[in-house]
């Protein structure tokens, strides 16, 4: 399972590899003493913990399960950052360029204020109406557990809704101007459904993309770090640089670092701006056209430029390169050099007519070299009108854009090729797992129509349905009722009948079943993207493919396409 797995440390790989290939390794164990003994240590550390050295360094294997979660200072607390983050993110997301609230925000915000309501809030319960149960108003200490339940809902609540982009087309005067897209009825329905038909599907595919010990989740990782540095009450010793020792504990290297970073912080930002994009070499010869083109940071390509900017803003604008493994970020660099010498071509032997415009910029241009007018080829439905059209222009993109365009389909069929040739074990590890579970269930309907008690072999326990994964994880989580298969399935429905409706009752002249493509499209993708993004920490998006295919099975109605692109 771990052969094409790019966590899992090479060197031990290699040597588990050259004890699987000697056949008579316990025939003459004392040739081979120290191989085995390694091997003994290394199976010890596997089943007692993680094999990820980045996963053992922030996730216990251990649980306290006694310790408080669902409690009233969690929902109050992750509520109202819940509302804050959704707020705060919908409101300044038009703003150029935008404000975004992050999990981690809510992470440390809630702290302090968890800590206070320990210290502060009266220790006394609360009756629930029509019930004979009580809630503690103050359990106690504020601990981790609670503290992740507030950040899983300010993670939850974070992300704008995909149809946000929508609604603004539709409205703003020079593209749509479709004004029933203020109805709240009309928002709610479309961003209700395009969000919950994710939940839905995550659910439902838990045993491929949750369950497994290899999917690790490089951003998880970085959100349980920050949360375990905030209860951490111990300072080990570690071996540092220069034959060193480091006693700090993890709470107060983050508020090291949180103000080194907050001081940093105003310096390209503010006092000295040009950091944020460091076209340095430029400066040589301002005047050299091909000189900025090479490495000018925007209004070319950066490819020469040996520190393009100072700002971690900048950095961090597609992924941080510190939650993401090494490899992930090496390799993204490496296609952009690579692909930076095809856009050249493209760009200088005019191909596409791309000559003409900037070599790197995600805008459309029409054959004025200005920015494309898109109310000038629709009707006023917003629909395509080709009298219009061919009065006005064509579209234009650059070489850099349309590149970025060819390789977005050339990763779709790359991803789904990996998987397929590197991770098909895996994934025939979550059909069986899938299919025990159906017959376990068909097992459980047979015996309660024969009104036959099941046996003690027959329990339904926590963890049934992912007996391949025995992990020391997921035999930590089996102590805990596992959320039933039908909730996430009657959420995948509720949010299609949503989205049936947000389209079919409003003129948007689109079919409603661009709802029934998104959930195959996604189907399709769903396990072999989330593995990839489970391991690598690099996201691949559909929005290219299913625009693409919106254009063409309704050309010239371009929200259909834009519902297409939101669905898929």
């Amino acid at each position: 399972m771990h052969s094409a797995d790019p966590n899992f440390p090479y060197e031990t790989l290699r040597r588990i590899q050259e004890f699987l290939a000697i056949e008579d390794v316990l025939d003459n164990a004392e040739k081979h003493q120290e191989l085995i003994e390694e091997m003994k240590l290394e199976a010890a550390l596997i089943n007692g913990n993680s094999p990820y050295a980045e996963v053992r360094a922030v996730v216990d294997n251990h649980d306290d399960a006694s310790l408080p979660v669902s409690t009233v200072r969690a929902w109050t607390i992750g509520i109202f950052f819940s509302i804050v983050l959704a707020l705060v993110n919908q409101l300044f997301s038009i703003r150029q360029p935008s404000i975004r609230f992050d999990t981690n925000i809510a992470q440390l915000l809630a702290f302090p204020l968890g800590r206070a309501w320990q210290r502060w809030m009266p220790r006394r319960t609360l009756s629930i109406p029509w019930t004979r149960k009580t809630i503690a108003l103050n359990p106690g200490p504020f601990n981790k557990k609670e503290h992740m339940l507030i950040a899983i809902m300010a993670n939850t609540s974070k992300s704008l809704p995909y149809t946000n982009y929508i609604i603004w087309t539709q409205v703003l005067p020079h593209f749509f101007n479709q004004q029933y897209a203020r109805s709240f009825a009309y928002i709610f329905l479309n961003g209700f459904a395009t969000n919950f038909i994710g939940y839905g599907l995550a659910g439902l595919v838990r045993r491929f993309l949750v369950y497994p010990s290899y999917c690790v989740w490089p951003s998880s990782l970085v959100t349980i770090a920050l949360n375990s540095a905030l209860h951490e009450e111990r300072g080990p010793s570690v071996p540092g640089p220069f034959g060193t020792q480091w006693s700090i504990s993890r709470y107060r290297f983050l508020l090291y670092g949180f103000a080194a970073m907050f001081v940093y912080f105003w310096l390209p930002n503010y006092l000295f701006q040009v950091l944020s994009y460091f076209s340095w070499v430029s400066w040589i010869a301002p005047e050299n056209r091909e000189l900025n083109i090479l490495a000018g940071m925007q209004n070319g390509l950066g490819l020469f430029n040996p520190l393009p900017t100072f700002d971690w803003n900048v950095i961090c604008f597609t992924t941080d390169p510190l939650m993401v493994p090494s490899f992930s970020t090496f390799n993204a660099a490496a296609g952009m050099f690579v692909t930076g010498f095809i856009v050249l071509a493209v760009w200088y032997s005019n191909t596409w007519n791309s000559g003409y415009l900037p070599i790197n910029s995600n805008r459309i241009f029409d054959h004025f070299g200005k920015a494309y007018n898109v109310s000038a080829v629709l009707d006023e439905r917003g629909m395509y009108d080709e009298e219009r059209y061919l009065n006005y222009s064509a579209p234009y993109t650059t070489a850099a854009k349309a590149l970025v365009y060819g390789f977005f389909f050339a990763s779709y069929s790359a991803v789904v090729t990996h998987v397929v040739l590197h991770h098909r074990y895996e994934f025939k590890m979550g059909l069986k797992s899938l299919f025990r579970e159906l017959q376990f269930k068909k097992l459980l309907v047979k015996l309660r129509l024969k009104k036959k008690p099941a046996s003690d072999d027959d329990a339904l326990t926590p963890g049934q349905g992912q007996s391949e994964y025995r992990d020391i994880h997921n035999r930590l989580m089996a102590a805990y009722q596992e959320v039933p298969q039908w909730w996430y399935f009657c959420t995948l429905i509720i949010s299609i009948v949503s989205g049936v409706l947000g389209i079919a009752l409003w003129p948007t002249y689109t079919s409603p079943a661009v709802v029934l493509y998104g959930i195959w499209l996604c189907l399709i993708f769903v396990v072999p993207a989330g593995i990839v993004l489970s391991m690598t920490g690099i996201e691949m998006t559909l929005n290219v493919l299913a625009e693409f295919i919106g254009g063409i099975m309704v050309p010239g109605n371009a929200l259909a396409m834009n519902f297409f692109k939101s669905y898929g």
